[in-house]
């Protein structure tokens, strides 16, 4: 069943039960009300009864008294019976015999229905002139038809009522259900038309229900996350077609030069070793794009263990150490610290900071590393002096395939332009962040982990 329908039959239940509970305790206490009116009706006929034989002397005295008081009492039925029989009756009811069995004792009240007859009857003694001698036994009885007919007609019109305002009811309901949920069909019809050519449509909510504003807003921003998404992989998929084809197109030609004439075993060798180091530059640069798709689709850390800080910088030191001294490169480190994570991610997010540093380091220079404990942070920062990074290009450093230089070397010297775009991915998935500091003619790249909790 679609949501409207629950939602309109649900109203109509709630509706039935609020319906029901009301006419029953309608009914109920009307019904209560009108018993304890015929009880008081019978009780004070009753002590009538009672104080007019204890006043009267005779027989013929009380019924005389009785015949003037009784007048005029519609459904009252009075029957005094002494030894020698009936000696006085009012009312033009007939008691059924089973009822008179019934209330054969004394001081016996019943409550007796039938088809044309609602009755409620008592049976009591009373004492004539008040000597204790002369005992008198009186039937007295109200007729309760007209009550029950009332509550009959009115339980009549109560159901029909309240299956009127069921019916009513629960088209209302449907109507505001169906009303009320209108903003999802327009969601579906949004949805319909989004794709990869319309991914800037978003859901109007500004005046639908709060419930339905959040929806929306989520629905938003899941729609702005798949946008930014798409957009980086569409960014990434071009700049990929584009780094792949300039060396792709170089291979094509150097074999295709080589092919055209006749060549030496040793021009062969030449030709396939150039060969085989562009293909090692692209292996190394489709690993790199396999890894930063994994790692910034990570949900979770392949393993999670205590990283020393210090002792993975020391141990990376001893890596550059042959590559910096080319350029008379130091190397210092201060600090200690440690954090939770992959010990392998977060040694190559310092190796790849490292690497740009000796990179772009001025000779004879020194690499400091800084690790700091703050109160909800640990930062490790690599610095390097050289030339100062603009403000403009230090956002998009850390974009794929950015690299400061225009040009790249066959020795890959100014590097892929994806160990910043790694570094970030990696730092993402432990909850923390890489930033750039420039100026001074000193470059800073700092690490910073959340020193909270390990990532999961």
């Amino acid at each position: 069943m679609s949501l409207t329908v629950r939602l309109t039959i649900l109203f109509a239940c709630v509706l039935m039960l609020v319906l029901a509970g009301f006419s029953w305790l309608v009914f109920r206490e009307t019904s209560n009300r009108f018993h304890e009116l015929d009880e008081s009706l019978l009780k004070g006929k009753i002590q009538l009864v009672t104080e007019a034989a204890r006043e009267s002397r005779t027989e013929e005295q009380l019924q005389g008294w009785l015949q003037t008081s009784m007048r005029g009492h519609a459904g009252l039925y009075i029957k005094i019976v002494n030894e020698a029989g009936d000696l006085f009756e009012h009312g033009g009811l007939k008691l059924p015999e089973s009822l008179l069995a019934d209330i054969s004792g004394t001081n016996i009240d019943k409550e007796w229905r039938q088809t044309e007859h609602s009755l409620y009857a008592t049976r009591f003694d009373v004492l004539l002139g008040g000597d204790g001698k002369r005992k008198l036994s009186v039937i007295a009885a109200v007729d309760t038809r007209q009550h029950t007919e009332f509550l009959e007609r009115l339980a009549a019109k109560t159901l029909g009522y309240a299956s009127f305002a069921v019916v009513i009811g629960s088209m209302l309901g449907w109507l505001a259900s169906r009303g009320g949920l209108k903003p999802l069909t327009t969601m579906k019809a949004r949805a319909e038309r989004l794709n990869a050519n319309r991914l800037t449509e978003r859901i109007p909510a500004q005046s639908w229900p709060k419930e339905m504003v959040e929806l929306a807003n989520s629905l938003n921003g899941l729609l702005d996350r798949l946008q930014r998404d798409f957009d980086r992989l569409s960014a990434f998929s071009s700049n990929l077609a584009h780094e792949m084809r300039t060396p792709v197109n170089s291979l094509m030609t150097v074999a295709q030069v080589t092919l055209a004439q006749p060549r030496t075993s040793d021009e062969y060798r030449d030709t396939l070793e150039t060969i085989a180091e562009e293909l090692q530059d692209q292996a190394r640069t489709i690993a790199d794009m396999l890894f930063l798709a994994k790692t910034e689709n990570m949900h979770a850390l392949p393993s999670i263990q205590r990283v020393d800080l210090e002792i993975e910088s020391q141990s990376l030191f001893d890596f550059y150490d042959a590559t910096a001294s080319v350029k008379n490169l130091n190397f210092t480190t201060a600090g200690t610290g440690h954090v939770f994570g992959d010990r392998l991610m977060i040694r190559r997010a310092i190796s790849n900071l490292l690497s740009n540093a000796v990179r772009h380091a001025d000779p004879e220079s020194t690499i400091a590393i800084s690790i700091d404990s703050h109160e909800d942070a640990i930062t490790l920062a690599v610095s390097n002096y050289g030339t100062e990074i603009p403000v403009d290009l230090q956002a998009s450093l850390f974009d794929r395939f950015v690299r400061l230089s225009s040009t790249k070397s066959r020795a890959g010297e100014d590097g892929l332009g994806l160990g910043l775009a790694i570094t970030k991915a990696i730092m993402r998935a432990h909850h923390g962040q890489v930033t750039l500091k420039s100026g001074a003619g000193v470059n800073t790249f700092v690490l910073e982990f959340d020193k909270a909790m390990p990532p999961q």
